[in-house]
């Protein structure tokens, strides 16, 4: 662009002298037609209209050499871009007075250079660089971004006197569910499961959020007493509602949002004296094993007493 920029000022300045010669030359004043005269003087106007014109290119050709010489200048304050998995990440590098030179992007962790000006040295087509025409931002966009993307990226301009850089650390960050409560929901038959999950570590609030019962969704299963609430937020929270709980509405309930490992939970679903004869049980068979152990453990403690006492005995 320099070069050709220089030798439209070179045409500019010397062509209307070289029309003025030729215009003038090989005749006598005395010899020339009336039409001749006439394009004579259309010459010298122009010839004069270009001279008056020469201090405006000049100033041009003096501002486009200026700018050749200026160094360019790129703010080197690190940045960081938090991006939730699967979404886009845009990494800016501002530079001004770039001129003829290139903008590198450089992936630290292997040291790979993604790319050049806007030329590309990867076939990840995730990556792209965005260059808005009279901007001074040079932008590395990356795609549908993946746990691996997760790290530092170098922004590289080489001048006479050096590189210039600037480090931009992009973190992935993958949202997180959980369910209030333990790993387990033991609830009586006909009455009300209840169940919250939680989703948190989002930089953007989910768009939906689905419940599953053993593998299979239920969000619009409103006619078999289901219901979902959902308030999006910075910890979003879903509430699932299952009215008249039967026996075979127990197995595992899962939570699950874009881009989110989801949870899950067991719910057990029994009818009112199962369920009590269940639960005695249960503590019936820890008060059987307490009991075993504290056996167990007397024991022991005897038969490493019994050596002691027949020396004793024998004394």
């Amino acid at each position: 662009m320099a070069a050709a920029l220089l030798l439209a000022l070179f045409v500019a300045l010397f062509a209307p002298s070289g029309s003025r010669q030729n215009a003038v030359a090989g005749r006598d004043i005395g010899e020339r037609e009336p039409d001749e005269d006439s394009d004579a003087g259309a010459v010298a106007s122009e010839a004069v209209e270009a001279a008056e014109n020469v201090p405006a290119w000049k100033e041009l050709w003096e501002a486009s050499l200026e700018a050749l010489r200026r160094e360019p200048a790129l703010n080197a304050t690190p940045g960081e871009e938090v991006v939730q998995l699967g979404g886009v990440a845009f990494l800016h590098c501002p530079v001004r007075h770039l001129a003829e030179r290139q903008v590198s992007w450089v992936r630290r962790r292997d040291w790979h250079i993604i790319s050049s000006g806007l030329f590309l040295y990867t076939n990840d087509e995730r990556f792209q660089v965005l260059h808005a025409e009279g901007s001074d931002d040079w932008v590395l966009q990356i795609k549908y971004v993946q746990k691996r993307d997760n790290g530092t990226y170098e922004c590289q301009v080489s001048t006479g006197r050096g590189a210039l850089s600037r480090l931009v650390y992009l973190r992935v960050v993958v949202p997180e569910a959980f369910i209030l409560g333990a790993e387990e929901y033991h609830v009586d038959a006909g009455s009300t499961i209840n169940l919250v999950c939680i989703i948190e570590k989002s930089p953007v609030p989910p768009q939906y959020v689905f419940w599953y019962h053993n593998g299979r969704m239920i969000n619009y299963d409103a006619s078999r007493g289901v219901a979902v609430a959902t308030s999006p937020g910075a910890r979003t929270h879903s509430a699932l509602t299952v009215r008249f709980a039967k026996p075979h509405h127990s197995g595992n309930y899962s939570c699950r949002a874009p881009a989110t490992q989801p949870a899950h939970i067991s719910v057990y679903v029994s009818e009112g004296d199962k369920m009590a004869a269940t639960l005695t049980r249960s503590a019936n068979d820890a008060m059987a094993l307490g009991s075993s152990t504290a056996r167990s453990s007397g024991g022991v403690l005897m038969l490493l007493a019994l050596p002691s006492l027949l020396g004793r005995v024998r004394c």
